[in-house]
Parts: structure tokens; C-alpha cells; sequence
């Protein structure tokens, strides 16, 4: 049985790729080294790029060529659009009457994770998609209004229990929510800087607002006091989960990458980190990251035995 041999080359930065006018197909890559500055080019029959959704919109947009102008495979302008993130922005915090003589130890034993029970069957609210929620508990120090020792021994002092909860909220991808390469900034390596332009729209805030009013009644029927929402207005860069920018779908027209993750323009190569995505849903990705990148590499390689990359 061969076996292969894998590099990992590290402090590289991979700039753009290598698209072959005469062949009709992407031949490699183009990397610059962090520390030396110096440039290098790399050649592969397929390529996978999945830097992370944001960096491989980046890379894709600043693969220009005479047959992709405007970016790599960017045959019907998409390319950078539809980028959306999942929602963060809405915590409830309160407190309630635990039981004193019991303690934990630990970081974070307790955070239950429930599902979405928004619009599941059928459209139940005036917002669409859902959230889901991460719950915590657990107890503070006690109050440190000493100095010295007593300020030490009010701290080893267990407080108030209290009850947390955040949402995981879906954003609907919109093509107004982009990325961009600038047109006059560059980083040290000579790469344009990406622009972001990603905002949140009035379905995010009424989605939220129904997160603090269900939570509210959850701790309320559960003899929770004190309770306490809040809204962080966080940027969306602040949030992670990000997606969309070059997403999968059966039309050209309508899309970049075909079912096996491949572009329709050029089928050796392949994009399966976030931005294939055509949704976030509510539940953290990773999972399906990898099982969509397993599904690719089989079919690359079934691909190559058959001799059509």
C-alpha cells in the first residue's frame, strides 16, 4: 500500500492562486513567507483552500486572472456576498436561593446547551429561524469590603448562587452582508486588507427580544430573582461562527461551489470551511466542517482515479 507524505509549512501566508490560462484549471499556489518576505509558488492537481471563512474569501477575491477578473471562480459576482455569523448579542443573568452548604470546583461544570424551539415545523413568530441557548450556574465570592486578612478571608467566602443564559442566534445570509479586498491598503506582505461589511437587521433584534422574554418567564416559573437582560451591541466581528462568501448550491447562477464542494468553474478545487455555507443555523459548526471536508476529499480522490481532474 503507497502512502503519502504530508509537509506542514509553517510561517506561510498564501496570497492567491495559481490558475493556468492554457490548462484551464488552478495549478498550484502562491505563498509568501512571514519572516523572509520571500515569495514561493507550490503546484498541486487539487487544491483545498479552507483558511477559515473570512481569510479564504480573501484568498479567492485577490485570484485574479484573465479568465477570472474579479476573483477566483467569481463568474456571477457572489463571490464575498452573502456572508452571515450567528448572534451573540443577548444574555440574561439572575440569581436564585441554592442551597449554602454546597459548592463546586472547577471551570464551568455546569453549562447545559438546549436546542432551538423557534419556528422548527412551521413560522410561529414575526422573526425567522430560532436561537439556541447556553445555560450556566454556579456561585461568586462573597463581598470584599475589608482590607488585610479580612479582605482575603471575605474572598475565599463563597457568594450569592446565580443562574446565566446566552442565545446562539441565526442571521439570515443577505447579500448586502459582504466582504471586500481594499482598494488602497495592503498588509506588510502586500495582500489586500479585507473589508468587512456585516450589520445586523431588525430580525436579529426581534429574535433577541424573544430570547429575553422566554428566558424571563423560564426564570420567573423557576424562582429565579433579580434577572437581568442584556443587549451588548456587539459588532458582528466580535461574534464567531462565521460563514457565506462562497457558497454551495446546484445553479452557476446562483452559486459557486456544485454538491461536492468543488467549483462549478473549475473542479480541482475545493472550499469547505465556513464559506460554503449557505446558512449558519443555530448550532456550532465544526462538525459539519469536518463531515463536509471528508465528503470532499473522498470525492477528489474517486475523481483523480478516474482521471477527469
Amino acid at each position: 500500500m503507497k502512502t503519502g507524505n504530508l509537509t506542514i509549512r509553517p510561517d506561510s501566508v498564501v496570497t492567491s492562486l495559481i490558475y493556468d490560462e492554457t490548462k484551464g484549471r488552478a495549478v498550484g499556489v502562491q505563498v509568501i513567507d512571514r519572516l523572509t518576505k520571500k515569495s514561493t509558488e507550490y503546484f498541486a492537481r487539487v487544491i483545498f483552500v479552507n483558511a477559515a471563512c473570512l481569510n479564504t474569501n480573501l484568498i479567492l477575491l485577490n485570484s485574479t486572472s484573465r479568465r477570472f477578473p474579479s476573483g477566483f471562480g467569481n463568474d456571477n459576482g457572489l463571490l464575498g456576498k452573502f456572508v452571515a455569523f450567528q448572534n451573540y448579542r443577548g444574555t440574561v443573568n439572575a440569581s436564585y436561593n441554592g442551597p449554602l452548604d454546597k459548592y463546586y470546583y472547577g471551570r464551568r461544570p455546569t453549562q447545559p446547551m438546549m436546542p432551538n424551539f423557534r419556528n422548527v415545523h412551521k413560522q410561529e413568530t414575526d422573526f425567522l429561524r430560532g436561537y439556541m441557548v447556553f445555560f450556566g450556574a454556579g456561585r461568586g465570592v462573597g463581598e470584599a469590603n475589608e482590607i488585610g486578612a479580612a479582605y482575603k478571608d471575605a474572598l475565599s467566602e463563597a457568594g450569592d448562587w446565580f443562574v446565566s443564559v446566552m442565545m446562539q442566534g441565526e442571521t439570515i445570509p443577505k447579500e448586502s452582508n459582504h466582504v471586500r479586498l481594499s482598494t488602497d491598503r495592503k498588509d506588510e506582505w502586500g495582500v489586500p486588507l479585507l473589508v468587512t461589511s456585516v450589520d445586523y437587521d431588525d430580525n436579529d433584534v426581534r429574535s433577541m427580544k424573544d430570547f429575553f422574554n422566554t428566558v424571563q418567564e423560564m426564570f420567573d416559573r423557576a424562582g429565579c430573582r433579580d434577572m437581568q437582560p442584556n443587549d451588548s451591541h456587539q459588532a458582528p466581528g466580535l461574534d464567531i461562527h462565521e460563514m457565506g462568501g462562497c457558497r454551495m448550491g446546484k445553479d452557476p447562477k446562483t452559486s459557486l461551489l456544485d454538491r461536492w464542494n468543488a467549483f462549478h468553474s473549475c473542479s480541482n478545487v475545493y472550499v469547505t470551511d465556513g464559506a460554503c455555507m449557505t446558512s449558519v443555523s443555530t448550532q456550532n459548526p465544526s462538525l459539519t466542517f469536518m463531515a463536509i471536508t471528508a465528503r470532499a476529499a473522498n470525492h477528489a480522490v474517486e475523481e483523480l482515479k478516474k482521471g477527469n481532474i
